[in-house]
């Protein structure tokens, strides 16, 4: 009887998990990002010559200082398939917590290679394991500052590769999709990557108005 009861807690306990695991997927498919629901293994570095991070501050129903330094921090980048701008993603365990902590940045106007400022950009922030998901469902809320792009050369020819360093901040917060809250990413910046041989498919959709977006995450 004993043993019955674990084995009923077990089943119980996976079934549990699987359907959380499918609300943030389907929530990750409504802000119109590909989220990809990992185990503790560790991740992998941001940049291979260890030069990336992500810095801000996050206020509201998430109160955070961000610190990411390149080593814990996965990072990547590729372009949208909608408008040729770029989807830039970084994930990084959150403090004292299993969650994992996603920012994904969708940038319209960003093309290869080339410095840009002042560029419109939409922010979406995951947290993994809560179901949490807020995004600013626009482009007109946060914008870039200042971006630059040098080629992340691979042996034994160049690639089109490139370690893209921003500088942002935001206006407006990022709203639940689901519920209530929000949370302002008042300032940002970081250094990470974008592979231009690679496309994000992921179609961009508005939640609140279920109709498709070129300026959507």
């Amino acid at each position: 009887m004993l043993l019955c009861a674990l084995a009923l807690a077990v089943t119980c306990k996976v079934h549990a998990q699987a359907a959380d695991i499918q609300k943030q997927k389907a929530d990750s498919t409504a802000l119109g990002v590909t989220l990809g629901v990992t185990d503790d293994a560790a991740p992998a570095d941001c940049l291979p010559d260890r030069s990336g991070y992500l810095r801000g501050r996050l206020k509201g129903a998430i109160n955070l200082e961000l610190d990411w330094g390149n080593a814990g921090t996965q990072c990547t980048g590729a372009v949208r398939p909608t408008d040729g701008g770029v989807r830039m993603r970084f994930t990084h365990k959150m403090p004292e917590s299993k969650d994992r902590l996603v920012l994904v940045f969708g940038i319209a106007g960003l093309r290869e290679g080339q410095p840009a400022r002042t560029l419109p950009v939409n922010v979406t922030v995951i947290r993994e394991g809560s179901g949490d998901f807020f995004g600013t469902q626009g482009d007109d809320k946060c914008t870039l500052d200042q971006v630059t792009q040098t080629p992340i050369v691979g042996i034994p020819h160049r690639t089109r590769s490139y370690r893209v360093v921003v500088r942002g901040f935001c206006t407006e917060p990022a709203r639940a999709v689901r519920g209530a809250g929000a949370v302002l990413l008042s300032r940002f910046d970081y250094a990470g990557r974008v592979d231009y041989e690679t496309e994000d498919k992921t179609e961009d959709e508005s939640p609140a108005a279920g109709k498709k977006t070129v300026a959507g995450n």
